[in-house]
């Protein structure tokens, strides 16, 4: 749930990316190596910090480690996370080819239709959907 003060509570589950932070601009770029990096700098050893900005993580997987985790869906950008649609429609195409159960690929399917849909209202284009909503 976000917050409002400056420092950003992440969500309690290891496998739920913070589906409340800001969006970044729609035609932000996305480097998912160097969002991955960044975000481990950010979150500087907090495993909380990390999992806010992946919508997965390896049950069992150290949630410090950045390899436990996949689909990462924010860039950190001034210090801060930041949604990137572009990384929500890369997870997205991931999805199917990841090496993950299928109770948790419908999780991790129903978190992006959330992020399609809440980026159709932040960037006020309806026509915005998950591929599999379509």
């Amino acid at each position: 749930m976000a917050q409002d003060s400056d420092e950003r509570v992440p969500p309690a589950s290891d496998n739920a990316a913070d589906l409340d932070l800001p969006w970044a601009p729609r035609d932000h770029e996305w480097n998912g190596s160097e969002a991955e990096h960044d975000a481990l700098q950010w979150a500087a050893g907090d495993p909380r910090k990390l999992a806010s900005v992946y919508l997965y993580r390896k049950p069992g997987g150290n949630p410090a480690l950045e390899t436990d985790y996949k689909f990462p869906v924010a860039d950190i950008i001034g210090g801060e996370p930041k949604l990137v649609f572009r990384a929500v429609a890369n997870a997205a195409a991931r999805l199917n080819q990841a090496d993950i159960s299928e109770k948790d690929r419908k999780k991790v399917e129903q978190r992006i239709s959330e992020l399609y849909q809440q980026a159709g209202e932040a960037f006020d284009d309806p026509s915005l959907r998950a591929p599999w909503d379509r």
